[in-house]
């Protein structure tokens, strides 16, 4: 006859196995936390790698994955491998792109009143160097593209921009009439040139080398580093009119990508570029001016417009300031508000 006793002690053990698999295979929240796949953090620019903006993203990305013990995993696509910038930032929100860094300018296309940065004059290094200045300005321009699923997370430096020619000095306002400029693109820029009596021409960074030397274009307004793509051989001569153009980077992150993030990585990535960001004002100056000093060793020349000269750079220039005041007088007035008395 069957004796359901006997067999009790088979049944507690195969309950005991069975309970101890099942226990290993769910493991405790931090080791399924531990074995879930890695983050992917897609990053991108149109500069080359020997930019060293490119060079401090790589540094930046590295930064993530250690702080992040491997959870995120960055992945840095340089020289418009896999977007132009313009293009990158239209991808934000779609999966495809998590950060891009690219230079202000490019936002004028989602949000014309981003040009606020972009103004001739209107960005000083002394007013953004100071930390809680920077982040107001910021958080100003993050709620302008907020609607765009595009977070701000900061402003960074790219130079006093110069104007690049084969072998002519910009030392006045006549010296611009009818040359056809490259430039970064933006409303902004494009207003100005025009006041100055320029065909602006706007092109990704990695063309602009080979447009002036086949004479597509006359001139570029470009910073030190991009000088340094250029090379004297196609550029003999910069120069510069002081704090025409201070131009930056944006720091954009798609919002809703953050916003998924678990806590503590959300976290690591916002501390990260905080801190990157905080310490990139003055990094920039300074290899701005080592840029600089390399070009000039190289057998290239810096031309600084006369003070007399940069007096009328500035008149043109407050026109195409008021064209901005007359179109979105609230943001200037935060802008001001802002830096207005701290430059």
């Amino acid at each position: 006859m069957f004796n359901p006793s006997l067999f009790r002690p088979f049944w507690a053990k195969t309950l005991l196995v069975g309970m101890t698999v099942a226990g290993l295979a769910a493991g405790t929240p931090g080791q399924a936390r531990a074995q879930a796949a890695p983050v992917e953090m897609v990053m991108t620019d149109e500069i080359a790698t020997s930019h060293w903006t490119a060079k401090m993203m790589d540094e930046y990305a590295a930064l993530i994955e250690e702080r992040s013990k491997g959870r995120i995993k960055p992945k840095v696509f340089h020289s418009g491998t896999l977007y132009k910038d313009k293009d990158a930032v239209a991808a934000l929100g779609s999966g495809a792109v998590h950060m891009v860094w690219p230079v202000s300018v490019q936002l004028e296309s989602i949000a014309p009143q981003y040009g606020v940065v972009n103004l001739p004059f209107a960005v000083t290094d002394a007013a953004m160097s100071k930390p809680e200045t920077a982040q107001e300005v910021s958080k100003l321009l993050s709620g302008l593209v907020s609607d765009k699923g595009i977070r701000v997370m900061g402003l960074m430096r790219t130079a006093d921009l110069i104007f690049l020619f084969k072998d002519k000095e910009v030392g006045s306002v006549g010296d611009l009439k009818g040359s056809k400029i490259r430039l970064t693109g933006g409303r902004v820029l494009q207003l100005l040139m025009r006041d100055f009596g320029a065909s602006p021409v706007s092109m990704p960074a990695s063309e602009m080398a080979a447009a002036l030397m086949q004479g597509a274009i006359d001139g570029i307004y470009t910073s030190a580093g991009g000088w340094e793509m250029v090379g004297t051989n196609a550029a003999k001569v910069a120069s510069l009119v002081p704090g025409m153009s201070l131009l930056t980077y944006s720091v954009l992150v798609d919002d809703k990508w953050m916003k998924g993030l678990p806590d503590d990585l959300r976290q690591v990535v916002e501390t990260t570029t905080n801190e990157i960001i905080a310490k990139q004002w003055q990094r920039a100056i300074d290899a701005d001016k080592k840029t600089m000093d390399q070009m000039i060793a190289q057998g290239g020349r810096l031309a600084v417009a006369p003070e007399a000269e940069q007096a009328k750079f500035r008149e043109i220039a407050n026109k195409v300031n008021q064209d901005y005041v007359r179109r979105y007088p609230e943001v200037w007035k935060q802008y001001q508000a802002i830096v207005g008395n701290k430059s």
